[in-house]
């Protein structure tokens, strides 16, 4: 299938690569196969008590557990096995150490690691299988967040975005619940009416726990950044006054906002600013519709400038033109364009 592959170990032509954008060039990743399935763990149940912060292994029948609140109990046994026993509830050691990681996340890596095994200990029979567990749980923790972070920005490289903005609301027009589902139906609005783009992530201030909203917008029809004010506020942060664009829009929807435009030298650190969010475990990114990480193409070895890592055999991603040429099952749609790009295959 690739055809005759040269000195420098390129190819004659690669099938249905995945190719995204990043930066100035474009790099393509040849199709794989994997024929191993991916196998799904089922969390082993246990009761535990939780007393003072501590927590404490019991010996409950959870076969019968109780729901409550969505919560699941141990039954009490009195006999009473359609009543909850409060003090016991049924749970996995992977949830009990996702709760430590949000009570610690503040913490340093390395003091944040020390109290969660410290609280987990007493659920082991050995500290050697505490450690070992809350070791693979960090693990976990890394590769969901990379994950998180590599997809938000391989969809924001394939966007041409305007505007970084944030959006923080008034307490005397919106809830905190309010807040996140008015701006949602907001931003879904204004992409279906008006062919906005958008992707960001919800955060909590440091100093005050204040939800807000970081985002990049792409507006064609300017029917956002159309109309932006120039706004002067005081900063109690550094206590001087501050300038800043403000969309009418959202203030009047949902409070103070703040817009900056985005010019190609800070694209990168934009998207850069708001992934470092993603670590958090109860950030999650929102996008608008349609938004995707991929374009999937052919791709001819005369399209390759060099293999990304030639001295990993390992890495088999590509470097490729700015004007490669885009394929369909063999069939030529055109040099890399906004025109080709829309016609070929996309992969969310």
């Amino acid at each position: 299938m690739l055809g005759r592959i040269d000195e420098d170990g390129i190819a004659a032509w690669y099938p249905k690569c995945k190719v995204r954008k990043e930066g100035d060039h474009y790099i393509a990743t040849p199709h794989t196969t994997n024929p191993t399935r991916r196998t799904v763990r089922k969390q082993k149940e246990i009761a535990v008590s939780v007393k003072d912060g501590k927590y404490a292994l019991e010996e409950k029948p959870i076969e019968n557990a109780a729901v409550k609140d969505g919560v699941k109990y141990a039954t009490v046994e009195s006999g009473q096995t359609d009543e909850p026993n409060s003090s016991v509830h049924v749970t996995t050691l992977k949830q009990i150490f996702d709760e430590l990681y949000d009570k610690y996340y503040k913490q340093y890596p390395n003091v944040r690691k020390q109290s969660i095994l410290k609280d987990m200990l007493p659920l082991f029979s050995s500290k050697e299988d505490a450690l070992y567990f809350v070791d693979e749980q960090f693990r976990r923790k890394w590769r969901n967040a990379y994950t998180r972070k590599q997809r938000f920005a391989y969809k924001a490289y394939n966007q041409n975005y305007e505007y970084f903005f944030t959006i923080t609301f008034d307490s005397k027009k919106h809830t905190e619940q309010s807040f996140e589902k008015s701006l949602k139906n907001a931003l879904s609005n204004l992409h279906k009416r008006y062919g906005c783009l958008f992707q960001g992530a919800w955060e909590r201030g440091s100093e005050n726990d204040r939800l807000h909203f970081h985002g990049l917008i792409y507006d064609p029809n300017k029917k956002i950044t159309g109309e932006l004010e120039t706004v002067k506020d005081y900063n109690p942060k550094t206590g001087k006054m501050k300038t800043y664009l403000q969309s009418k829009y959202f203030f009047e929807k949902f409070g103070r906002n703040e817009f900056s435009e985005i010019i190609p030298q800070m694209y990168q650190s934009a998207i850069k600013y708001i992934t470092k969010y993603l670590n958090k475990q109860d950030v999650k990114p929102y996008f608008s519709k349609g938004l995707y990480r991929f374009i999937e193409s052919d791709i001819v070895g005369n399209d390759v400038i060099c293999k990304m890592d030639s001295s990993d055999e390992r890495d088999i991603r590509l470097i490729v033109s700015n004007k490669f040429k885009i394929w369909d099952e063999g069939a030529l749609i055109g040099e890399a364009s906004p025109e080709t790009i829309a016609k070929a295959k996309k992969v969310s």
